[in-house]
């Protein structure tokens, strides 16, 4: 059965291993089953960017540490966030590279479904802020930082379907989890989300957050421009073992999302929703 939806899954903050995906995969398909076949997907997979610093500097100081376990978590994690924003306007800078990541999955779905096709998106913790980033950049005819900040000089003309397909003009279904937006914009006076009415028609934003998660933060809350875009859902993150269910008490729970039954369910129907309406 060809495909007729695409799906970018991308991961969050911490040491990620490359087949991140599955955890999120393996249920996905068993809950849509056949239809899951109709769905072309690719992995966001940007650690790489950051981590082989980040695991090199680890490396030299953990003889001196204690509280390893936790030092490695505050450092992976909060590192990748600090690093992404550091001298984004840098050519190359790991936001550059993380965008650059983005446009190639994005042009490998786009020749997989032969042409523009409805697009989701599920992101994870910093891959929320790092979606939403590369959304605002694409929106804007010439963007402070990243990969749209300059022709991309690829031979992809402007205003043709894959452009139009790169510049997210038919994402219909944005899923965050456990996201970290607003630790980015609180400062800020006045916050505004990505602008709708540059994306696909009906299109929607379902945020799913547990209140012990605190790197995972409810959104509508942020601006009136925020609440009139996003849903928000507040979830028990808990793994549906035992062990998660203690631990969806306390921050741990941010870990836990994509395991979580009612996460997952909520995740395939935005799915099944796309593929019945296609």
């Amino acid at each position: 059965m060809a495909a007729k939806l695409a799906l970018l899954i991308v991961h969050g903050m911490g040491d990620t291993a490359p087949d991140f995906h599955e955890e999120l995969v393996v249920p996905l398909s068993l809950r849509l089953q056949g239809a899951w076949d109709r769905v072309a997907w690719r992995p966001v997979y940007y650690a790489p960017v950051l981590q082989r610093n980040e695991r090199a500097i680890f490396d030299r100081m953990r003889p001196l540490l204690r509280w390893e376990g936790l030092r490695e978590l505050m450092l992976f994690g909060f590192s990748d966030a600090a690093s992404l924003e550091h001298k984004k306007e840098l050519a190359m800078s790991p936001y550059w590279q993380t965008q650059r990541l983005i446009v190639q999955q994005l042009d490998e779905l786009f020749d997989e479904l032969a042409g523009a096709a409805p697009l989701a998106i599920v992101a994870q913790s910093l891959g929320c802020q790092v979606m939403s980033n590369y959304i605002w950049d694409a929106q804007q005819s010439r963007a402070y930082a990243g990969i749209w900040s300059a022709p991309l000089e690829d031979g992809v003309p402007a205003d043709s379907p894959r452009d139009r397909f790169r510049r997210m003009r038919s994402l219909q279904l944005l899923m965050t989890t456990g996201c970290n937006i607003p630790v980015f914009v609180a400062g800020h006076s006045a916050i505004e989300p990505i602008d709708r009415s540059k994306l696909g028609a009906g299109f929607r934003w379902i945020n799913q957050f547990d209140p012990d998660d605190v790197l995972g933060w409810p959104l509508a809350q942020l601006s009136p421009p925020y609440a009139a875009l996003v849903e928000d859902h507040a979830v028990n993150a808990s793994g549906n073992t035992l062990l998660g269910r203690v631990k969806s008490l306390t921050p741990y729970s941010h870990t836990q999302y994509w395991s979580t039954e009612k996460v997952l369910d909520r995740i395939a129907g935005g799915l099944q929703e796309l593929l019945e309406s296609g």
